[in-house]
């Protein structure tokens, strides 16, 4: 259960990264870390003000973050490294079925972190990045800093792209986002098949305690 706890707080952390550039046009000329500090900043202080009122009405919260991630996080990217070899194997239709599920998933992750968490743009402390300006990929260092507990330590890799910096993977603690699902979904696909993981991830989407809250508000 410690291992989830800390991967919905990779999930809310990841996707926070890849957020600002859907309102700051700007954000394609910043630097990786920069990004990472600003979105985390803008995102979880919009969620603060409206707790409330996304917790009775979380289909807002999953307009918002389908706004503002999809066109900033490298889904494309990391469902390949998610999949491995099984990507090479899926159908066209297949791959964009994952894609869909996956992306429906962890936006509906991120949702539940968000209104069940204690986030705050303050916990988080940014390393500078090193890099250059010609870099293509980049990996940002922070702390994830908690009461009475040591802080965690959070790296986040990105890929620079004609439409900027995008986030597509993050280790807390040593431990990858992409390799952790990986490990979950390989075994899944080669004893199931990927149609099954497909109709699992809409299926645990669906059953997320956020979309539950909206159903027994209505």
């Amino acid at each position: 259960m410690r291992t989830q706890g800390l991967f919905i707080t990779i999930t809310v952390l990841l996707l926070s990264s890849a957020a600002l550039a859907a309102d700051n046009t700007a954000s394609v000329q910043l630097p990786p870390d920069k990004i990472v500090q600003q979105t985390a900043t803008q995102m979880l202080s919009a969620v603060s003000s409206e707790r409330a009122e996304l917790k009775q009405h979380p289909d807002e919260l999953y307009g918002l973050i389908g706004k503002i991630l999809l066109p900033h996080f490298d889904l494309g990217y990391a469902s390949r490294l998610v999949l491995g070899p099984y990507w090479r194997s899926a159908t066209p239709a297949q791959r964009q079925a994952f894609q869909e599920a996956f992306y429906k998933y962890l936006v509906h992750s991120y949702a539940n972190g968000l209104l069940q968490g204690n986030f705050s743009d303050r916990n988080l402390q940014v390393d500078p990045w090193r890099g250059s300006a010609q870099d293509n990929h980049a990996m940002v260092r922070s702390k994830v800093l908690r009461a009475n507990a040591p802080p965690v330590q959070v790296d986040y890799a990105m890929v620079h792209t004609k439409d900027g910096w995008k986030a597509f993977d993050v280790s807390i603690e040593g431990i990858s986002y992409v390799m952790n699902y990986r490990n979950q979904f390989g075994p899944e696909i080669q004893q199931r098949g990927m149609d099954e993981l497909i109709k699992r991830l809409d299926a645990e989407a669906e059953q997320s305690p956020a979309h539950q809250t909206r159903g027994s508000g209505s």
